[in-house]
């Protein structure tokens, strides 16, 4: 069943060509920062932060982090004002980009339609600009440019991954609370949108200027815009995907793009906080990063280990898991607690790295689920992850955070 829809918003939501929008972004904060800082060219250290951007790196630290990094590395300017200056551009010279795109008239409906059939309704845009330049991009599109309008809004300083990385599209389901096989993901371009959340598990619809039948793989479906939105207006859509069950390669990015959400989640919380509980029957921040790390030590890793070595082994199911205030600490510092977790984490990766196709598919026995596979219990890893994470950003009250 469906119950979030992500849509692509350049060339999807409004038209946005990257031979003239790009270009002249460039050129206009190239003379910005020249006039600012007197440094010639920071297009070239642009390059190398969405290069950086698109590797294998730290899943704690955010896509601005990271920015500011690269730019200070480059230029030898502190994270102020790093954050001011670029602040600055994109009050007030961004605005000019507006001249450069097109809006699609049917967008607003579209998102109007999802969101009064009660969808959460992601803006799935590659995360390599700010907030600031996303409201704008929103605006100019004729939508609603206020992020919280919207289950969540993708940008530099919410998200740890970028497009096409899987784990970008396995971090917004987690932040949003659904599974991938209750997600569908809009968008106009195969490698960015499509290829990569349809390896998550994620349903795909490829939006093109004129229909194309049959669909290429790996989209659900394709069409115009046009073509979704009247799809949105039956009652049964979302009958028309059918269930589909995970892959080998989605279980990796999902683990990476937990460990994002995680990180996302636990930004700037108080020290006074970690301790405290929202609700007698509830457990505390603490309680749930401890318990993240505890299970992934004692259970989560140790049961797919013993998967592999024993011939169709009896898994019986974890004790039942302690009440609030029982979860034994496992650091004084919440933040330890889960840097612990994602090198443990890390470990877990870097164990499943080794397998060889045939070994997804070794059986055993679950006292609850019956006969099944490794493959199926490391979704299961997955799911739990997301289980608790929807239980913190309750407890934070951050759940679906723009």
């Amino acid at each position: 069943m469906i119950k979030a829809v992500l849509v692509d918003l350049d060339d999807t939501l409004l038209i946005n060509a990257d031979k003239v929008f790009v270009p002249e972004y460039l050129r206009l904060i190239d003379a910005f920062i020249e006039e600012r800082w007197q440094y010639p060219q920071i297009s070239n250290v642009l390059r190398q932060y969405i290069q950086a951007a698109a590797g294998l790196r730290d899943p704690r630290q955010s896509i601005s982090d990271l920015a500011e990094s690269v730019i200070a590395a480059a230029t030898g300017r502190s994270s102020d004002e790093i954050r001011t200056t670029f602040a600055d551009f994109y009050a007030h010279v961004y605005p000019q980009l507006q001249d450069c795109i097109e809006k699609v008239p049917l967008a607003p409906r579209l998102i109007d339609a999802l969101q009064r059939r009660e969808y959460a309704v992601v803006i799935a845009t590659n995360p390599l600009y700010p907030a600031e330049a996303i409201r704008q991009r929103l605006a100019w599109a004729g939508l609603p440019d206020d992020l919280t309008q919207y289950a969540l809004v993708t940008h530099s300083e919410n998200m740890h991954f970028t497009k096409p990385d899987p784990a970008y599209y396995a971090e917004i389901i987690a932040r949003v609370g659904v599974e991938p096989d209750e997600a569908l993901m809009i968008g106009d371009n195969i490698d960015n949108d499509i290829e990569p959340a349809a390896k998550l598990g994620l349903y795909t619809y490829l939006i093109c200027p004129t229909p194309a039948v049959p669909s290429p793989q790996p989209a659900s479906y394709t069409g115009t815009l046009d073509d979704f939105f009247a799809r949105v207006t039956r009652q049964d859509w979302p009958s028309d995907f059918a269930h589909r069950i995970p892959g080998p390669q989605a279980i990796e990015p999902q683990l990476r793009g937990n460990m994002g959400a995680l990180a996302g989640l636990l930004t700037n919380v108080a020290p006074q906080h970690w301790l405290q509980h929202p609700d007698p029957d509830e457990w505390s921040i603490m309680e749930i990063v401890c318990h993240l790390l505890q299970s992934e030590t004692t259970v989560q890793l140790p049961r797919l280990q013993r998967i592999l070595a024993e011939d169709n082994p009896f898994l019986s199911p974890p004790r039942q898991p302690p009440g609030p205030g029982e979860v034994p600490s496992c650091y004084e510092d919440g933040y330890q607690a889960a840097d612990r977790f994602i090198q443990c984490r890390q470990e877990t990766i870097q164990w499943l790295a080794q397998l060889q196709p045939q070994d997804w598919h070794r059986p055993a026995r679950h006292s609850i689920f019956g006969p099944t596979t490794l493959l199926e219990m490391a979704h299961f890893t997955a799911q739990h992850d997301r289980l608790h994470l929807n239980q913190l950003c309750q407890t934070l009250g951050r759940c679906q955070e723009k």
